[in-house]
C-alpha cells in the first residue's frame, strides 16, 4: 500500500499543528537512552510520507529544523538549544541573492513569498529563540548591507559555556573594517552577555587579525594556542569567513565540543 499522505489541512509547514511533537519528544528521549527509533520522513515533493528511516543512537546527535525547541517535552531532552536568528532585512537580501539569480524570480516575488509565510513564522518559529541557550543573530552592519553585524547572545548561567572579551577591538585595513564588542542585555526576560562583531576582517591580513581576536577572548577553552585562528584559516575560502558568521560559528563549534566532553565525563 502507498504511504499515507499529509491531510489537506491548508496549513503551512511552519504551523506547529502540522507536527507530531509527542512522537518527536518520545523519540529524542529513546535515542538518549540508547534505543533506535523509526523516524517519519515527509516528502515535500510528493506530499506523502516516505517509508520511515531507522535512526540509531550516537554519541552526538543533532536535531535541526523549524521547530526543534518549540515543544517543552522535546526541548527538555536537549543538552543545548541553538537558534539562528536572521532579521528580515538580512533574510530578504539573502533570499533575493539566491532566488533572483538561481530561480529567475523578481524582487517583488521574493518579498511576497517571505510575507506569505511571515505570520506563521512569527507565531510558531520565531518565539523559540526565547528558549534557546545560545542565539546567533544576524543584523545589517552599522555601515549597511551587504555587510553584517553578527551577535553571539549567551544566556547567563545557561547550558552554553560563556566566552567574553577582555576589551573592545577595532580592526582596520580593507573596507569596511571590523569592530568587536561585548555588553550585557536582556533577552526575553533572561540576562545575557552579547559578543558582537560588526563588519569584516582584512582578508589580506587574516591570520594576524584572527590572532588578535583570539588573544582577546576568555573562556574559549581551546585545545591549543591559536586553535581558533588555525580553524578559521582552513576555512578561508568559505562564505562568511571574513565576518562574524565564520568566527562565531567556529566559537560555537568549540563550545559544543566542550559541552560534549563534560557530559561524556559525567556520564
Amino acid at each position: 500500500p502507498a504511504p499515507p499522505a499529509r491531510r489537506p489541512t491548508g496549513l503551512t509547514a511552519l504551523d506547529a499543528r502540522e507536527n507530531d511533537f509527542a512522537l518527536m519528544g518520545a523519540q529524542i528521549e529513546a535515542l538518549k537512552k540508547g534505543n533506535a527509533v523509526y523516524k517519519p520522513i515527509y516528502n515535500h515533493d510528493s506530499g506523502f510520507k516516505d517509508l520511515p528511516e531507522l535512526l540509531q543512537p550516537n554519541k552526538v546527535m543533532v536535531f535541526e529544523g523549524l521547530h526543534p525547541i518549540y515543544d517543552e517535552k522535546a526541548r527538555s531532552q536537549l543538552d543545548l538549544g541553538i537558534y539562528i536568528d536572521i532579521v528580515n532585512d538580512v533574510k530578504f537580501a539573502w533570499k533575493v541573492q539566491r532566488d533572483v539569480q538561481e530561480r529567475g524570480w523578481t524582487e517583488q516575488q521574493v518579498r511576497d513569498d517571505i510575507n506569505k509565510r511571515l505570520p506563521d513564522f512569527s507565531k510558531y518559529v520565531d518565539p523559540q529563540k526565547a528558549n534557546a541557550d545560545v542565539i546567533l543573530r544576524y543584523e545589517p552592519s552599522d555601515q549597511g548591507l551587504p555587510y553584517l553585524k553578527v551577535k553571539l547572545i549567551q544566556k547567563k548561567g545557561g547550558a552554553f559555556p560563556m566566552i567574553t572579551l577582555k576589551k573592545d577591538l577595532t580592526l582596520k585595513g580593507s573596507k569596511p573594517g571590523a569592530t568587536l564588542k561585548m555588553y550585557d542585555d536582556d533577552w526575553f526576560g533572561s540576562s545575557v552577555t552579547v559578543v558582537e562583531m560588526d563588519g569584516e576582517i582584512d582578508m589580506d591580513n587574516m591570520e594576524a587579525q584572527l590572532k588578535m581576536i583570539e588573544e582577546n577572548m576568555e573562556g574559549l577553552n581551546a585545545k591549543s594556542k591559536g586553535e581558533l585562528t588555525e580553524a578559521m584559516l582552513k576555512l578561508k575560502s568559505s562564505p562568511g569567513s571574513q565576518n562574524g558568521t565564520g568566527l562565531l560559528q567556529t566559537v560555537i563549534a568549540m563550545k559544543v565540543r566542550e559541552i560534549y566532553e563534560k557530559l561524556s565525563a559525567w556520564r
